[in-house]
């Protein structure tokens, strides 16, 4: 059974996580990508291991750790759990908002 929690408890054999930062014009609309979508890291050119993410998120140190959490989440729930995008997407907002409370110093 999926426990949100879990992949906390388990080493994991994942790729590298490399960051790389890019402009607006390059991401356009979208503030983070990663290499798990086929179509997109096609037409962007992102390899394994990657995620790209807007420049003017990264700048900022809330952004950035806010990001940090929810795309390490998201791998980790569609390579180990092997869930779809829609799913990890989802609790990984859940795990990012929560993590934003701490950041922000409340409970």
């Amino acid at each position: 059974m999926f426990s949100l929690f879990s992949f906390f408890k388990k080493k994991n054999k994942f790729p590298k996580i490399k960051w790389k930062v890019k402009p607006k014009k390059v991401m356009k609309d979208y503030v983070a990508l990663n290499w798990l979508e086929p179509e997109l890291a096609k037409k962007f050119g992102i390899k394994k291991g990657e995620i790209w993410v807007r420049e003017d998120w990264w700048k900022d140190p809330e952004k950035r750790k806010r990001l940090n959490v929810h795309e390490k989440v998201e791998i980790n729930l569609r390579l180990r759990d092997k869930l779809p995008y829609e799913k990890a997407h989802e609790i990984a907002n859940k795990f990012e908002h929560e993590a934003l409370k701490h950041i922000r110093g409340r409970k």
